[in-house]
């Protein structure tokens, strides 16, 4: 019986086209994601090839500080953000968990070898290791999806010294902050998601005027989440990139075209190779002059590819709580060897 139920969960995920498992050859083998509709009501599909897209591109909602856009702005709920925990996927492995541990206790050749000492000839060894394998895959799951791995690494988080976000990031984070400005004034904030976190942030460094960037998560309802809950697609958050820009040398309507080719537009839920929620696309705006900004780059991108009778998917949103990444997930590719210096014409590829 668990196996079976286990089989048609599985093949729901694969085969459904509202929910199943988020498959990501760039940043991990197999994650979950969960339904969502959530931009500004348009769909389809272009056909810009995945190689446009050059290798894998990547809270809780503050109340709205001075000039941020509300919540309401676009004019949709967060589905994402409004769905109860548990999630699912969480109901749904703790039913197979607790299924095949029944299955097994009740088999006969098990309950005479516990009660009786049978024969070890006897005991029906591929059910015993088939379930059992079961059993700590899905209590393993469970156990990510509740944060129970995570640990705290704020305080290890790089600073500008390197011109990383993270630390400043994480502050901000932790005190429930949604900026627009730098705390020196000096430049403006923006956030973005565009698949794949590693890539983006990468394409953003190599920006002139972008002084500083961080990896993380955002659009999401749990607080201080980490990879492994993220990539299980039920927090509700995507993968995504903060950063400080200079917009005395580009503007934050450039920085929203930077982003969206650096990806389909028209594609929901799918940057290359990356499938699920959490690395779905979006501009998130942090002020109202942003919020128009990302509005115009989505009139322009929607221009590009009406031609193909397309219509672009990519969310505008406001901007919430971002809560960084794990720090060895922080400027992955510069670190592994790509250069990130300004209008570096290299590709950008998944790993080093």
């Amino acid at each position: 019986l668990a196996m079976a139920a286990a089989l048609i969960v599985l093949l729901l995920g694969l085969c459904s086209p509202v929910s199943g498992f988020g498959i990501s050859t760039c940043c991990s083998l197999a994650r979950m994601h969960e339904p969502q509709d959530m931009t500004l009501g348009i769909h389809a599909r272009s056909p810009r090839s995945s190689a446009h897209h050059e290798g894998c591109s990547s809270a809780r909602m503050c109340a709205p500080e001075k000039g941020l856009v509300p919540a309401a702005v676009s004019g949709e709920k967060n589905v994402l953000a409004e769905l109860p925990l548990p999630s699912v996927f969480a109901l749904a492995y703790a039913a197979i968990t607790v299924l095949t541990a029944r299955d097994l206790s009740n088999n006969a050749a098990v309950k005479a070898w516990i009660d009786s000492g049978a024969p070890l000839s006897a005991v029906p060894w591929f059910s015993l290791s088939g379930g059992s394998v079961l059993i700590s895959y899905f209590s393993l799951q469970l156990v990510k999806m509740t944060g129970l791995t995570k640990r705290d690494f704020y305080e290890e988080l790089e600073g500008l010294e390197v011109d990383s976000l993270s630390s400043q990031a994480g502050r901000w984070a932790l005190a429930g902050v949604v900026p627009t400005h730098s705390e020196d004034g000096k430049y403006e904030v923006a956030s973005f998601g565009g698949g794949c976190f590693w890539g983006t942030e990468l394409h953003f460094q190599r920006l002139p005027g972008v002084v500083a960037t961080c990896v993380g998560y955002t659009q999401g309802r749990v607080e201080k989440p980490s990879y492994a809950q993220v990539s299980s697609g039920t927090t509700g958050h995507t993968e995504g990139i903060q950063l400080l820009y200079d917009p005395s040398v580009v503007t934050y309507g450039a920085l929203c075209d930077k982003l969206l080719s650096t990806v389909d537009s028209t594609r929901q839920n799918l940057v290359g190779n990356d499938l699920g929620t959490q690395y779905r696309h979006g501009l998130y705006p942090h002020t109202a002059a942003q919020h128009e900004a990302a509005l115009a780059a989505i009139k322009r991108e929607q221009a590009r590819v009406a031609r193909f009778r397309r219509r672009v998917v990519t969310e505008v949103r406001p901007a919430t709580v971002f809560w960084p990444a794990e720090v060895h997930h922080q400027r992955k590719l510069q670190k592994g060897g790509q250069s990130a210096a300004k209008d570096a014409k290299a590709s950008v590829r998944c790993y080093g």
